[in-house]
């Protein structure tokens, strides 16, 4: 069977174990050197099943050509995750380099599979979300082997919060701002989709 293949997107220094490391800096471990905010990448078409961006995509400045450059380069079936600060967190705000805010919802925007007013991407990009998460640490993720402590979830907050997003992110964010924000985008098997 053969292996996973996975792009790590703004890899840095800590690129993941197995993955084709692409960032805009010259680092230890980055395969590819591209300025991520300007596409095509230098990919062939559906040639990835897993994207990856930890901690990167909130760096970037058009994320629906983003998403529909992913589109472009997953295989039918493939997977995008996504792990950013919440737009509450103090690391959001801290890092200058961030260039949009995440929330809860912010993924709607770009998927077919939720009701939603508007849409910033064409539909024919066949992205469906299969999960999106708040946690006031550290979001589980496939790459995650174990999270760091969090009291808050200990607590059952972190269940809560997530139950109801909207109302927290309404009313609640600032009292107990979140730490990050997770979400899982599954490209629809449809070969050959152009956005």
């Amino acid at each position: 069977m053969p292996s996973e293949s996975v792009l790590d997107v703004g890899c840095g220094s800590s690129k993941l174990v197995g993955a084709t490391g692409i960032d805009q800096f010259s680092l230890p471990g980055v395969d590819v050197i591209h300025d991520l905010n300007k596409c095509p990448w230098p990919f062939q078409d559906e040639y990835f099943d897993r994207i990856v961006f930890s901690h990167s995509l909130s760096h970037l400045t058009n994320i629906s050509e983003i998403l529909s450059e992913c589109h472009r380069l997953l295989k039918p079936g493939g997977v995008i995750e996504i792990v950013a600060p919440h737009y509450s967190s103090d690391n959001f705000n801290t890092d200058p380099t961030h260039k949009m805010h995440l929330g809860y919802r912010s993924m709607n925007y770009f998927v077919t599979n939720v009701p939603f007013g508007y849409r910033y991407i064409s539909p024919s990009c066949g992205f469906e979300l299969k999960e999106a998460q708040l946690s006031f640490r550290e979001c589980k993720t496939s790459w995650r082997q174990t999270t760091k402590f969090n009291p808050l979830a200990l607590m059952g907050f972190e269940i809560l919060i997530n139950m109801f997003p909207r109302l927290y992110e309404r009313f609640f964010c600032w009292l107990m701002p979140a730490s990050e924000v997770y979400f899982r985008l599954v490209k629809s098997p449809t070969p050959g989709s152009i956005c």
